[in-house]
């Protein structure tokens, strides 16, 4: 039945923001699986179930026009559809085999985060439960969890533990045999978690405050154009930067730094080519002692351009600057542009971005603090911020936009992930969009210090701490990924069970 695809679907994307319904995720899956490992129509259970769930998961992106979120949604739909696909031969061929399946699961988790186009992170199953685990005490546990796995790792143990009860009610008449992989399985949660308990070490901890500005734009969206929109972005961060009073918030003794998102700045804008832009930046840094972070955009070759942060520390001097690694197929470049610029709608990408290549981790000039920045989409993936922690960042500061998600659920859900990565890795996050929202997250339990709203001029500032601690995913990444793929082949060797197909 087609049913149990749509109502898995519709169940998904009920758990995410702006819904908010987390517990839905767990009905979500184990209906997905039962709907899927079976023979009849599964390609085309997956692709209604993806189809659905990220339809609407990524529904603000129809901001921008209705020909970028459509074929996303496709896409989505096409990958869920393909692994459904694969799940059910898997099922069929190894007779159920519940490490066989969990290692196609482990697969491709692992494979949307860098497939197609460098992946699209968007969406894991552990991100919703940080929207309600905090007054609850049944999820205790959940940031040891992440800082032992990491978001994918972790969702991956959920998808497991729903598959198993899953073949456990399926195959209720030999249920035995499930029982006895249970331990198996749960060795591999266990396990590490024990080893992170036994081995975090707290370090020394170091203050900054950080203030964003959060200055908006008179015209959100790809689609909506108006009169110097860019010189009126600038314009209105260095209003709300001179609204800062000189004296700290906080303590004196602790350096300050100030926070301008993505697309703050930029071409005619630009403090590297600008003098004048330059010089109106320096004069602020001088008179609130603080260093400043701004992100912004120039034009490179033709035909091209750069997505940067530049780190202009106390003394006014460039410290640095980051270029983004990861554009956003469609929206900073296209691909097969050569073959696609018939369509209309491409022109309103008129140049594709110059990757960066490396990350990047700048100092305050007091404390010796080490900051580094990912850039809007790169956000959403872990691998990034984790490189950034395992470069030296004490403090992960994340530059973003977002005014094409609209008033949709998507800035929410994009907090939801950076709050996954601060656990993930231990890191206090400031999440500085130039639309909204901007939050404060803390790095110990993913807790949101203080953010703002969507769509306004605001001012942020909190006391942040800083973080050497070297946590277990942090230090392997998606280990548990590979470990369960390999466990999962070599299952494939074991005698074959003797489980019935239903």
């Amino acid at each position: 039945m087609l049913f149990k695809a749509i109502f898995a679907g519709i169940l998904y994307f009920l758990s995410f923001p702006p819904f908010d319904y987390w517990y839905l995720i767990f009905p979500a899956i184990y209906y997905f699986y039962s709907s899927i490992i079976q023979i009849e129509k599964v390609f085309t259970k997956g692709f209604i179930f993806g189809s659905i769930a990220y339809g609407v998961i990524l529904f603000g992106i129809q901001s921008i026009g209705y020909e970028a979120w459509v074929p996303l949604t496709i896409l989505m739909g096409l990958m869920y559809g393909l692994f459904s696909k694969l799940l059910a031969f898997i099922g069929t061929k190894t007779n159920y085999n519940l490490f066989a399946l969990i290692g196609v699961i482990s697969g491709f988790g692992l494979l949307r985060s860098y497939f197609p186009f460098g992946g699209f992170p968007w969406g894991y199953s552990s991100t919703v439960l940080l929207t309600g685990y905090q007054d609850n005490i049944f999820f205790y546990f959940v940031p040891k969890i992440f800082k032992t796995f990491g978001p994918i790792g972790y969702s991956l143990l959920i998808e497991s533990l729903i598959l198993f009860l899953y073949l456990l009610i399926r195959n209720r008449n030999n249920s035995s045999v499930e029982l006895k992989r249970l331990p198996i399985l749960l060795v591999f949660l266990i396990v590490p978690l024990v080893f992170t308990t036994l081995s975090t070490v707290d370090s020394p901890i170091k203050e900054i405050e950080v203030s964003i500005i959060q200055g908006n734009s008179p015209c959100p969206g790809a689609k909506n154009k108006c009169e110097d929109e860019r010189q009126r972005i600038y314009d209105n961060h260095l209003l709300l930067t001179k609204s800062l009073e000189s004296k700290p918030k906080f303590k004196d003794e602790i350096p300050r730094l100030i926070l301008w998102a993505e697309s703050s700045s930029g071409f005619k804008n630009d403090p590297k080519n600008n003098a004048e832009t330059l010089k109106e930046i320096i004069s602020e840094v001088e008179r609130l002692n603080a260093a400043i972070l701004i992100g912004g955009d120039r034009p490179s070759a033709p035909g091209e351009f750069e997505n940067y942060g530049i780190f202009i520390n106390e003394n006014g001097k460039i410290g640095g600057e980051y270029l983004k690694q990861h554009p956003v197929p469609f929206g900073e470049y296209i691909p097969f542009r050569k073959y696609l610029d018939w369509i209309p709608p491409l022109s309103l990408v008129p140049r594709d971005m110059v990757r960066g290549t490396q990350q990047e981790v700048f100092s305050t000039n007091k404390n010796d603090i080490k900051i580094s920045t990912v850039i809007s989409f790169e956000g959403s993936f872990d691998r990034y911020i984790r490189n950034s922690v395992i470069q030296g960042a004490e403090v992960v500061v994340i530059l973003t936009n977002q005014a094409s998600y609209g008033k949709s659920g998507m800035s929410d859900q994009f907090i939801l992930m950076s709050r996954a990565n601060a656990i993930s890795n231990n890191r206090d996050i400031a999440h500085a969009a130039i639309t909204g929202k901007s939050a404060f997250i803390s790095g110990i339990d993913g807790e949101i210090y203080s953010s703002t709203g969507l769509f306004m001029d605001a001012v942020l500032t909190e006391k942040i701490k800083t973080s050497n601690t070297v946590t277990l995913y942090t230090r392997w990444g998606n280990y548990l990924n590979y470990l369960l793929i390999l466990f999962g082949i070599l299952s494939l060797f074991w005698p074959k069970n003797t489980l019935k197909k239903n």
